[in-house]
């Protein structure tokens, strides 16, 4: 499969999430709609490192309470958020908050980690800040000044917090993990 396949699949994959995700939020509880996608995916999961023959370690303590932290922050509150959020707004207005996770995630990481933010890092999240401000405050990034927000975009800003705590947490437990093996006892 050739690399912009794989990006065609994984584009619609994405953004097909977010309009699955409304449609399902309409029918279905936020608990049950995100244990129902990850019930799904940890089988998944399961069943790709069977087949890549990894082998499931014994977590030590330390790795058992961040693969916890994993599960609680990127599988549980991001799916609650991101389904009570679809409950109330648009799915592309959805898609466009959480297209700041990177922007969040080189922040944190630069407070955290103390990862460096070049010029151009600085201007990237600067302009994605003030996009992100114009679509949340419906043109107007004042609005959000005068009450502008609504509940959903606050829960979907909550999926922006829960990934990265996740990527942060992740960053530490795969120094001794593999990607697959982390993912998927953290889905479990």
């Amino acid at each position: 499969m050739t690399i912009y396949v794989q990006l065609i699949l994984t584009a619609l994959i994405w953004g097909g999430t977010f309009i699955a995700g409304r449609l399902v939020s309409e029918s279905v509880h936020p608990f049950s709609a995100g244990f129902m996608r990850f019930a799904i995916a940890s089988l998944c999961l399961l069943i790709m490192a069977y087949q890549s023959k990894e082998h499931f370690p014994k977590l030590r303590l330390h790795q058992l309470w961040l693969i916890i932290l994993l599960g609680l922050s990127g599988v549980f509150a991001y799916n609650v958020c991101f389904f009570l959020g679809l409950k109330t707004i648009s799915a592309g207005r959805a898609a466009l908050i959480v297209a700041l996770n990177p922007v969040a995630i080189a922040i944190a990481s630069a407070f955290i980690f103390q990862d460096k933010l070049s010029s151009l890092k600085l201007l990237g999240i600067a302009t994605s800040l003030v996009g992100a401000a114009i679509v949340i405050g419906k043109g107007n990034p004042f609005n959000l000044l005068v009450g502008g927000v609504q509940q959903g975009d606050l829960f979907i800003l909550g999926c922006v917090i829960s990934w990265v705590t996740y990527t942060l947490i992740g960053k530490q437990v795969l120094g001794t993990l593999s990607p697959l093996i982390t993912t998927t006892y953290a889905f479990i």
